[in-house]
């Protein structure tokens, strides 16, 4: 059974009415015109702002496989590595209530929604999205892995604001330990993307290579 059927299920079980944490599909996350107007592209505040969003999340090479590295590579209207679709599979109460994540993280951050993210290049979904091959720790590479499956690859948008502006951490849905500093994606340079402990209340900065925000629209082409 899907991640979705899980959560179907959980909420007719206990009768909730279909509202806020009901799964639906939101803007694609893309780079080329082929993914459409309507798009965003998240990057890191490590390595650029909403003006200027140096680098935003990538499939290397763009191949579409599972376990294939998510990275960051340079922001460019032609390169379809950088076509996403982003999805709100519910709530994290959602997914607490139908047994697919850890009540801890339910405790601290239950009405934040559960995104994932799908490779689509040139518009043509994958059925892969960013998510860890395994339970994330320190360092685990962020990868292609089979969407809809389990909850390795949801990301739960924690907001944060800086004096440079808005952002989310992106939280693992697999963490399930010490969760008042969970598993976050994390990206020190522009090379493969893997998960480390959020930090928080540390000094103005530090946390900027695990703070993403997004900008709408098609890139522009170098």
């Amino acid at each position: 059974m899907s991640m979705k059927s899980k959560i179907v299920a959980a909420a007719a079980t206990l009768a909730l009415v279909a509202g806020a944490g009901a799964a639906g599909t939101l803007t694609a996350n893309a780079a080329t015109s082929a993914c459409g107007n309507n798009c965003v592209n998240w990057f890191s505040a490590a390595y650029g702002t909403a003006a200027h969003p140096a680098f935003v999340l990538s499939v290397l090479n763009h191949v579409g496989q599972a376990g294939q590295p998510v990275t960051l590579a340079a922001a460019s209207g032609a390169n379809k590595g950088e076509d996403f679709q982003v999805a709100n599979e519910g709530l994290v109460s959602d997914f607490v209530a139908a047994g697919l994540m850890n009540p801890g993280l339910g405790k601290l951050y239950s009405s934040l929604p559960v995104y994932e993210f799908q490779y689509a290049p040139g518009n043509k979904p994958t059925g892969l999205c960013a998510g860890v091959g395994t339970t994330p720790a320190a360092g685990t590479p962020v990868t292609l892995q089979p969407c809809g499956v389990t909850v390795k690859t949801t990301w739960i948008p924690d907001p944060h604001t800086t004096s440079a502006g808005s952002y989310d951490a992106l939280i693992s849905g697999a963490t399930n330990s010490d969760f008042s500093q969970p598993f976050a994606l994390t990206a020190l340079r522009p090379l493969p993307l893997f998960t480390s402990r959020l930090r928080l209340n540390v000094p103005a900065g530090t946390l900027d290579h695990q703070l993403w925000a997004y900008v709408p629209g098609v890139l522009p082409t170098p």
